[in-house]
């Protein structure tokens, strides 16, 4: 906020009382300023001879610009404290009875088209009032009119120059005059190079000095009178003698333009002959239709609710006790006649800040005093948020791009000409894009008019990501509007980008369909079959395009029809190779971008009044649960908070179902934290019980699949165990890991490679490879000692399966194994031994033991074996050995203990092998044994070092040549002596 240093001795006779430091700083807390500092308690320094003037410096609010100046402060804080009234600042007509006049040429349209003016007659000014009628203009330059890019101001000795004035554009070689406290007469390029170097003009010198033509003020005898917004002429300058002022404004934004110089001829009124009134001048400007009398001090009128102040401010005010206290504030007001709840009020020219009845109750409790105020809070609300619907709109369609398994990119708004055009293959036109007048870099020129290119940007700093990356981004993009005031103009898009070895055509086409859906557009096509029944007056269809920015023949324009209203809203396909090299890309890339705010009004008038509260049901009614064969599209309404209505519980129930599809497609686990945040409406949690299994019902019968809750991560290290024990202590129940996976409900008979074929996404052959992939390793540590596998050892068996560098179309196996970690299909385990050494062990993850399981595993086996009779029966025995009795056995117990009779005599002879074998280990000394069949299992115990092998394994390695033995030998006796 913005610090004014006004003389102590001057504010304290124009308050008409002396105050201590403290009382003052009370005056100024109740008022809404704050008293920073009073110099008079510290050294000052000497000017001239004499110490400077104690001095108070005074924190103003940035919206209050009328108190920027001693004039403001000492007339708002006389007002405030009832010494004077409000003034009526009112327009004169001159003594001649003409005004003067200011004619804006065209021309002006090209640099800065807005003018006005105003006339001080018969000022008097002090040493005093002249440095703060500087100092204002200065304050307003630096502070509203944003360092005189938007508004400069121009004073001006109305004796020294005559009417009527001219205000035109012209180039810098034609205009010729002597600048402020210059002698010497130079062309205005002499002008810019003279400045370049000084400290206070040289940041100014920018705005103007690109331009074709400068703007320039002339008076009838062509003498320069300014050129905004550098300097002023000399010839006009103003001085302690000057007794009439004129004062120019230009500008690039008129709403500015009108409080500078309300502000500004308000303040300094009060010195003229007859105090508050200004003389206005003629604004001619035919060729915008903007001609008229400047200034405009009519009071603006509005109204306020009574019952909106007293609740804001929690008080009981009659509507006369309100007025009263607005007119402390500067205010005029009076009870409304049109309703007693209303009061009418005169906002005064100098309130530029009074935008909406919020701030009408500001003053009122400012004017109440913030010390008197009820130290409670309201029992209602009186400011309650909502979104803007551009927003609310943004959002469902980020949210449904999310959910298809989309990534969100944010990248800057600003971006390079080229990026934005030349590289697009699109031409400028000069009428699109709005540009910086002085950029910083190359890199940031104009405001973007289409998204492309950032996703692109994005996708090319990331190309070191696997592939497919699927990102997408819903912001804005501007546009160049000559018919507004600012020339511009804000459009919200919904863009997406696919980048893959595959062009992705369809995946982009598949989620621009689901948008559409889910806006509630039907899709149209002369197809038999393809239409989609009508969701309302929408209707959207796709037609080939020739765009340069796309492939030829590959792109297609979105035709959206809305009230029998026909538009294109947007355009896909995959993009130009030469677009690929100039944003260095090496695969395809398939776009989509399209403009949503066309969805905004039709939605608001299709918006049907919210269901009304009703009571809280213990559980849902059938007759609010929709059947299994209904779609899932969100209806997006607005969540008005109440519980257990028909189409709230119903629309939960579609999110659940959509969340877990869309967690499944990206492997991502149901966590109940995701569904309280992103299914359960406010206060429902006692319905989530309900509303899961209605899910899961519509999942079996829909989908063939259901949510399935994964096992807790096993605590393996010390102090993941003591963790746990924790936890447990001081919650009993936090035994359930809270999050699912979807399991498959489909018979057995029928999962096969015919019916249920792999993924599609990204391509079946690679799908089908890492799901082999992490079942192999899952089969390799389910068959390990204690259903753990130190990392070396499966680095071997990797080795083994030639797949320990690369798998999966190239990609690098340590990657494949962080991406399989991160899915919880496995886990890795770092722990350290008392010497301090690091081992690392994987174990089966949380979604292996779901999906593939121990039976999983012996199904894999069963499968390669493929072998029948007494040596299945050997298999069967040793898979439960490994994987324990919770393996399902091929044909059940029963049938297995037949078998075994029958190849009684096999048996035997495997006995005979076992024994031998046993003789072998014992020789070699590596502690690894043998059980016979119906000897008693020997308890599990932790072998130092590397740990033994189970049956299988043991069975693995005897088919391997002697050089791999006698290195697993030597490998084990190191293992022992450590």
């Amino acid at each position: 906020m913005p610090t004014i240093a006004v003389d102590k001795g001057c504010l304290f006779k124009a308050l008409g009382q002396d105050y201590t430091t403290e009382e003052f700083d009370e005056l100024c807390f109740d008022f809404g300023i704050e008293l920073d500092e009073d110099t008079s308690t510290t050294q000052r320094p000497m000017v001239n001879g004499k110490q400077e003037p104690a001095q108070l410096k005074i924190e103003i609010p940035a919206n209050r610009y009328d108190m920027l100046c001693f004039e403001g402060i000492s007339l708002m804080l006389n007002i405030f404290r009832g010494r004077r009234t409000s003034p009526d600042y009112r327009l004169v007509a001159p003594p001649k009875g003409e005004l003067q006049v200011l004619t804006i040429d065209e021309e002006t349209a090209k640099i800065r088209p807005y003018a006005a003016g105003a006339v001080l007659r018969n000022i008097k000014f002090t040493k005093e009032s002249y440095d703060s009628f500087i100092g204002l203009q200065e304050k307003l330059h630096q502070n509203l009119a944003r360092q005189r890019s938007l508004v400069a101001i121009g004073t001006h000795d109305l004796d020294t120059i005559q009417g009527p004035f001219s205000y035109e554009a012209l180039p810098p070689e034609q205009i010729e005059f002597a600048p402020l406290n210059q002698t010497r007469s130079m062309t205005a390029l002499e002008l810019m190079k003279f400045y370049e170097n000084d400290r206070h003009l040289s940041r100014y010198l920018p705005i103007i000095r690109d331009s074709p033509v400068y703007p320039v003020i002339y008076d009838a005898k062509r003498t320069v009178c300014s050129m905004p917004p550098i300097i002023n002429g000399n010839h006009s300058k103003i001085t302690l003698n000057t007794r009439n002022v004129f004062v120019d404004v230009t500008a690039t934004d008129r709403t500015k333009l009108d409080i500078c110089l309300n502000i500004l001829v308000s303040m300094f009124s009060q010195y003229t002959e007859v105090p508050f009134t200004v003389e206005p001048v003629k604004i001619m400007s035919p060729h915008n239709h903007q001609s008229r009398e400047t200034p405009d001090l009519t009071p603006r009128e509005t109204q306020a609710e009574v019952s909106y102040i007293n609740q804001c401010c929690g008080l009981s005010l009659a509507p006369s006790d309100i007025c009263s206290l607005l007119k402390r504030m500067s205010y005029t007001a009076s009870p409304s006649r049109a309703s007693p709840d209303l009061i009418d009020v005169q906002v005064p020219p100098t309130r530029a800040d009074v935008l909406h009845q919020a701030d009408i109750m500001e003053d009122v409790a400012i004017a109440y005093g913030f010390n008197r105020l009820p130290r409670s809070f309201p029992s209602k609300s009186g400011t309650i948020a909502q979104p803007l619907m551009i927003n609310k709109l943004s959002d469902i369609v980020r949210h449904e791009a999310a959910m298809a398994g989309w990534s969100e990119v944010m990248p800057l708004i600003l971006c390079s000409h080229d990026e934005n055009f030349s590289h697009l293959n699109r031409k400028d036109d000069g009428n699109t894009a709005v540009r910086l007048a002085n950029p910083k870099t190359a890199e940031y020129q104009v405001v973007r008019t289409t998204l492309l290119p950032g996703l692109l940007k994005t996708i090319r700093e990331n190309k070191h990501h696997s592939v497919p990356m699927k990102i997408f981004e819903v912001s804005d993009v501007a546009f160049k509007d000559l018919s507004l005031e600012r020339k511009s103009r804000n459009e919200r898009h919904f863009a997406a980008a696919w980048y893959g070895k595959s062009s992705g055509f369809e995946i982009v086409h598949g989620l621009m369909d689901r948008v559409m859906l889910m806006l509630k557009s039907a899709f149209v096509t002369g197809e038999e079959g393809l239409s989609v029944k009508s969701l309302g007056e929408a209707a959207y269809w796709i037609d080939e395009v020739d765009d340069p920015t796309f492939f030829p023949g590959h792109a297609a324009a979105i035709h959206l029809r809305v009230a029998g209203k026909e538009q294109v809203i947007g355009v896909f396909g995959i993009l130009h190779p030469t677009v690929l090299e100039r944003f260095e890309l090496r695969y395809p890339v398939s776009t989509l971008e399209m403009n949503v705010e066309v969805f905004l009004k039709r939605r608001a008038a299709e918006a049907s009044p919210s269901p009304p509260p009703m009571r809280r049901r213990s559980s849902p009614s059938p007759s609010n649960v929709s059947s299994g064969n209904e779609g899932y599209d969100d209806e997006n309404t607005a969540n008005d908070g109440t519980q257990g209505t028909g189409a709230n519980y119903e629309q939960m129930v579609k999110k659940l179902v959509r969340l877990a599809l869309a967690s499944e497609y990206s492997r991502q686990p149901i966590r109940r934290s995701d569904i309280t945040a992103k299914v359960m409406a406010p206060n429902t949690g006692r319905q989530f019980k309900h509303i899961f299994e209605q899910a899961n019902d519509h999942l079996r019968s829909t989908f063939g699949c259901e949510m399935t809750e994964l096992p807790q991560k096993e605590k393996v290290t010390i102090s993941q165990k003591r963790a746990a024990q924790r936890t447990q202590t001081q919650n009993p129940l936090s035994s359930s890991s809270k999050s699912y996976i979807l399991t498959s409900t489909i018979p057995a008979s029928l999962r096969t490679p015919t019916i249920l074929p792999p993924p599609a996404v990204p391509t079946s052959a690679s799908e089908s490879a890492y799901v082999g992939l992490y079942t192999f390793i899952l089969a390799l540590i389910y068959i390990s000692p204690g259903q753990s596998i130190p990392e070396s050892r499966l680095e071997k068996q990797l080795k083994r399966m030639n797949a320990d560098n690369y798998v999966l179309s190239g990609e690098k196996t340590e990657k494949v194994l962080k991406k399989m970690e991160k899915e919880g299909y496995i886990l890795k385990v770092r722990e350290r031994d008392g010497g301090g050494e690091e081992t690392v062990d994987y174990m089966v993850g949380p979604r292996g033991k779901a999906e593939v399981g121990e039976n999983g595993i012996a199904g894999l086996i069963r499968k390669v074996w493929g072998k029948l009779g007494p040596e299945r029966v050997d298999l069967e025995r040793r898979l439960v050995r490994s994987l324990g009795d919770g393996v399902e056995l091929k044909g059940g117990r029963k049938g297995t203990e037949e078998a075994e009779e029958d190849g009684e005599e096999q048996t035997q002879m495997d006995g005979e092998e076992g024994e031998a074998e046993e003789d072998q280990e014992e020789g070699r000394g590596t502690g690894r044994r043998r059980r016979s069949r119906g000897a008693p299992k020997p308890p599990a115990r932790r072998t130092s070092g590397r740990r033994a092998r189970n049956a299988l394994v043991e069975d693995e390695a005897d088919g391997e040549d002697d050089v791999d033995e006698e290195e697993e030998e030597e490998e084990d006796a190191e293992s022992e002596d450590e």
